[in-house]
């Protein structure tokens, strides 16, 4: 039997308010950080190199920019007031059968989306190891805001969330994620109870459901003991939030 092959959703709708000017007409994703090279063009030519071609985009800001690319969109029409949880869930037709899901703001080697695809968990998220060199000399986006990842032994998520310590973390969540189908069942049904029972209230580190990171439903999902687990690497991405994350990524 064939192997089904993942299909891509990048989470790009925000509005990249600490990119300001440089984000006023363009999504994050379209920024260039090296000659003619976008991050979308980054990512996109990476996951190609991994025979991912099925692209789907979560717009928002400046959503035209994005829709008029080849690839299929998904429109968050409230970008402004939820977060990247919600985000993700306006894609929620096709969130089945096996997804990687990427944040639009990070540039990665090819090698990193080889392991998390080799995960046979039902729910993967790629954690670095040696996270903490990624915020030396980074003045702009402080360590407390890295989205840390507590794991055992056997590499089972046991917390995640920016409100987690730099010494008891064991990692950052990179900002890769995969579902196998079972695992896109898992995302839905628990989507759905979530919202259903915290709309508008506070869910985890988050004020109002609305407000969630991915990091909050993976705690939720931890809650009702549902199996996370970490795909460790060591380096090879960054993240670019500021301009001054922008001026270093022409290094990468």
């Amino acid at each position: 039997m064939a192997v089904q092959k993942s299909k891509v959703i990048i989470i790009a709708a925000g509005l990249g308010s600490r990119l300001m000017p440089l984000t006023k007409n363009k999504p994050k994703c379209l920024l260039k950080f090296k000659k003619n090279k976008s991050l979308l063009n980054h990512q996109i030519k990476v996951f190609e190199e991994n025979k991912l071609k099925s692209i789907n985009i979560i717009v928002g800001h400046k959503k035209k920019e994005l829709q008029k690319l080849n690839y299929k969109c998904f429109e968050n029409r409230n970008y402004k007031k939820n977060n990247i949880l919600n985000s993700l869930f306006c894609a929620k037709k096709i969130i089945k059968g096996n997804i990687l899901i990427s944040y639009s703001d990070i540039i990665f080697k090819s090698r990193l989306i080889k392991k998390l695809l080799s995960s046979k968990s039902d729910i993967t998220v790629l954690v670095d190891k040696e996270w903490k060199k990624n915020y030396k000399n980074r003045k702009l986006h402080p360590i407390s805001e890295a989205e840390k990842i507590i794991y055992d032994k056997n590499f089972n998520v046991k917390k995640a969330g920016k409100i987690l310590t730099k010494s008891e973390a064991s990692g950052e969540m990179v900002g890769l994620f995969k579902l196998t189908s079972k695992g896109s069942k898992i995302f839905q049904y628990y989507f759905k109870k979530a919202k259903r029972v915290f709309q508008g209230k506070k869910f985890y580190s988050a004020k109002r459901f609305e407000k969630a990171y991915i990091t909050d439903f993976i705690n939720y999902l931890i809650k009702n003991h549902v199996e996370v687990k970490s795909s460790v690497i060591a380096g090879g991405w960054m993240e670019i939030d500021t301009i001054e994350d922008l001026k270093r990524a022409a290094r990468f």
